[in-house]
């Protein structure tokens, strides 16, 4: 991948607001989905998990969304990243413009979407009369800054499988519910039975809402092995992904 340019860099600003904009094309309430929905999955879970199956989680809410916001931010940029390419493919098939670019843009837009979701975490915060752990609490951007390295990593290998392989966007839908259920965004990890939950904590995933959650809703200090596991795998991820795009990216506009 050459160096960003500044033309690269304009190139970069009009996909994302492409993206950001065209993710709520036609819709009546266009941006603010972006609020509801966390807010409809947080009622639709208070009640489920917290009336039907009595468990009692301090400050429910706080708990569902720092878990829900990472979950939707890795679940949507990956989704994004899939049809980064594929869907410019008249674009990239008239210019000669760096495709990753199209990748980047695709999971900044979705990090915008992530940002909105958190001004409606710290409302919830307030309204919720949670603890605000400072200055521990801007630490939270570590797990999120490592998330966002993996993703990165995962979008360019997958956006240029998808160029080959379209089914696996079908198989997406799967393992992000998978992801969900497996992360423990809506439940607590100590109700999972071993060995089961030994298998859970392998999720890198979980690392990183466990580590949030740490920063914001517990207002303590994460495992830092934890963190450096988080650290090295995103690391690892994030060269494979230019590795694997590095040598795929010069055959992808004779594969549309």
């Amino acid at each position: 991948m050459s160096s960003i340019k500044k033309n690269d860099i304009f190139l970069l600003e009009e996909i994302v607001k492409k993206n950001f904009s065209s993710k709520y094309k036609d819709s009546v309430l266009g941006v603010m989905w972006t609020i509801l929905s966390p807010l409809l999955m947080m009622a639709l879970f208070t009640i489920i998990f917290s009336t039907i199956f009595g468990r009692n989680i301090d400050n429910y809410a706080v708990y569902f969304l720092c878990g829900w916001c990472l979950f939707q931010f890795f679940t949507s940029s990956i989704s994004s990243s899939m049809d980064a390419l594929r869907g410019n493919k008249s674009i990239l098939q008239r210019t000669p413009a760096p495709k990753y670019i199209f990748v980047l843009g695709a999971i900044l837009s979705e990090f915008l979407n992530y940002l909105i979701m958190l001004i409606l975490l710290v409302i919830i915060m307030f309204i919720t009369h949670a603890t605000f752990h400072f200055p521990i609490i801007f630490c939270s951007i570590i797990p999120v800054i490592l998330l966002f390295v993996m993703i990165v990593g995962l979008g360019l290998m997958l956006s240029i499988a998808c160029v080959y392989y379209t089914d696996i966007k079908h198989l997406w839908t799967v393992i992000s519910m998978m992801f969900m259920y497996a992360s423990a965004i809506f439940y607590p990890i100590d109700i999972i039975p071993e060995p089961f939950r030994g298998y859970m904590m392998l999720n890198p995933l979980y690392w990183a809402i466990d580590q949030f959650r740490c920063f914001i809703y517990q207002g303590t200090v994460p495992n830092w092995i934890n963190l450096i596991n988080l650290l090295l795998l995103s690391l690892i991820i994030l060269i494979f992904g230019i590795i694997v795009f590095k040598k795929y990216e010069g055959n992808v506009v004779t594969k549309f």
